[in-house]
């Protein structure tokens, strides 16, 4: 047996993360290294690497979650808009990033990725500011 992702751990609930929103299907966490505050990401709960192989229904709930985070992401951090961007490389598990911009971003181009964690009070601040705008 392979050895468990970090988005497994946390599924598990083996790691800790600030949860923003789960039901069956997917989890949605606040990203621990946040190139822009409020950064956050929907994750399967499928273990799978790349998002075209996912069964159709977990395809479309999970972006369907994506929007409607987004949606809460667009109000709480009163964005130009929020992008989006799907990976499974570095971690071979899908998931879906969500990059919540300022008005002065217009791009994610615009956003230099983060290497330094972020603080666990903003993110539990965060995390509840959009649990309320779900």
């Amino acid at each position: 047996m392979s050895e468990k992702t970090i988005f497994e751990k946390i599924i598990d609930r083996e790691l800790p993360a600030h949860i923003v929103y789960e039901d069956d299907v997917c989890i949605v966490i606040m990203d621990i290294f946040p190139s822009v505050p409020g950064q956050t990401i929907v994750i399967p709960k499928e273990s799978i690497p790349y998002i075209f192989d996912l069964p159709t229904d977990t395809y479309q709930h999970i972006l369907a979650v994506a929007k409607n985070v987004a949606k809460a992401l667009d109000v709480v951090f009163d964005t130009s808009r929020t992008c989006v961007v799907v990976e499974g490389f570095e971690v071979p598990h899908t998931h879906i990033k969500l990059y919540p911009l300022s008005k002065e971003q217009t791009a994610l181009t615009d956003v230099i990725m983060s290497t330094e964690p972020a603080d666990q009070a903003e993110l539990l601040e965060y995390c509840t500011a959009i649990k309320a705008q779900l």
